[in-house]
This record gives C-alpha cells, sequence and structure tokens, in this order.
C-alpha cells in the first residue's frame, strides 16, 4: 500500500510539472495582439437628417467629437444624390481637432458642387464618407473595406500606412446610441413630414 501511495504521488508530481512546462511553452506559442482603440468619430448628440425640404432654407446642424482620443485627423467627404451630380465624391472638410462643426446649409452645397441652388430638389440627398487617421498612422477609410489599397508605392494610388487596422464592424457604425459619424446621409426633406 505505501508503495501505491508513493506511485501516486510520484505520477501526480509528474504531471505537475509537465503540465506547468507544456504552459510555459504554449505562452510563447501563442502571443496575443496588443489591442487599442481605433479610429472612430461620433456625433456629439443625434442631428436631424432632414435638413429642410426647400434648398434656399435647409440647414444640417451637428457637431462630432473624438470618444477614443486618439484621431490626428478627421476627413469627410461627400457624394451628392441629385440631378447632375457629379459621380465622384467631393471633399467637404476636415480637422486635427475636436469637437469639429460639420454643419452646412443648401448655399454651401450648392458651392461645393457648383450648381445653382435652384438644382435642389425635395428629396435630393448627401452622401458623408469619413476617414480617420490615429496618432499612430492607422487609417480607418470608411469608403474602402480592408485589403482594397494598393501595396505598391509605384501605384498611384498608393498612400504609405496602416488601412484599416481592424475595419470599424457594421454593427459599430449601425448601433443605436453610438452616434457614428463616419457615414450618415442628410436630405433636404421636411422632417414633420
Amino acid at each position: 500500500m505505501k508503495n501505491i501511495n508513493k506511485i501516486l504521488s510520484l505520477a501526480f508530481v509528474a504531471a505537475i510539472t509537465a503540465f506547468t512546462f507544456t504552459s510555459c511553452e504554449d505562452e510563447d506559442k501563442f502571443r496575443i495582439p496588443a489591442l487599442g482603440n481605433g479610429g472612430f468619430i461620433k456625433f456629439v448628440s443625434l442631428p436631424e437628417f432632414d435638413a429642410g425640404a426647400e434648398a434656399t432654407s435647409a440647414n444640417f446642424v451637428a457637431t462630432v467629437e473624438d470618444p477614443n482620443q486618439n484621431a490626428a485627423n478627421f476627413a469627410l467627404t461627400v457624394i451628392g444624390d441629385f440631378t447632375g451630380a457629379p459621380a465622384d465624391t467631393l471633399v467637404f472638410k476636415s480637422t486635427t481637432t475636436f469637437p469639429f462643426d460639420v454643419s452646412f446649409t443648401g448655399a454651401d452645397m450648392a458651392s461645393l458642387f457648383e450648381v445653382p441652388i435652384s438644382t435642389f430638389e425635395e428629396g435630393d440627398s448627401f452622401e458623408f464618407l469619413g476617414t480617420v487617421t490615429t496618432t499612430d498612422g492607422r487609417v480607418y477609410d470608411i469608403s474602402r473595406p480592408g485589403g482594397e489599397f494598393p501595396s505598391d508605392p509605384e501605384d498611384p494610388d498608393y498612400v504609405p500606412g496602416t488601412y484599416n487596422g481592424g475595419l470599424t464592424d457594421g454593427v459599430l457604425l449601425d448601433a443605436p446610441g453610438l452616434l457614428s459619424a463616419l457615414n450618415y446621409e442628410v436630405t433636404f426633406d421636411d422632417a414633420e413630414e
């Protein structure tokens, strides 16, 4: 009986020792990358996305902020959806400081798109797309999914940096209460209708 207890004790010690050394070995093989906050810009408060039906009096009022406090630059581009709108996106605004005003009037949009304000009709809209460059150089571009950027420095579209280091998830962008300002649409409609 004494020999059985000694054998069981030695087997137990051997198992614990093997487990300990195996655990240490596994730790070195499977490192978890350091996690951090990505680039995310949000509205300070929920704006009204219907700017008014009449372009001459239309007004969109909104301010954005950087809740992660890691944005080195935030740039907004805009795509117009109106008769005669260009297919290309236009640069709307950019900033390196927050909070930042992203408000505009119908006259502002007419000037940006270089059209008379009478061009706009009720139901016309503007889609805004954000790009955040974080202080560590990562770029979060809502208009391009990860892996879509050219990696060849000779390519004219090449921009150095790491892109979409974790792609902002669609659930995050659409989640109620988060007030994402990375992709939104403003329409010349009456909010009360």
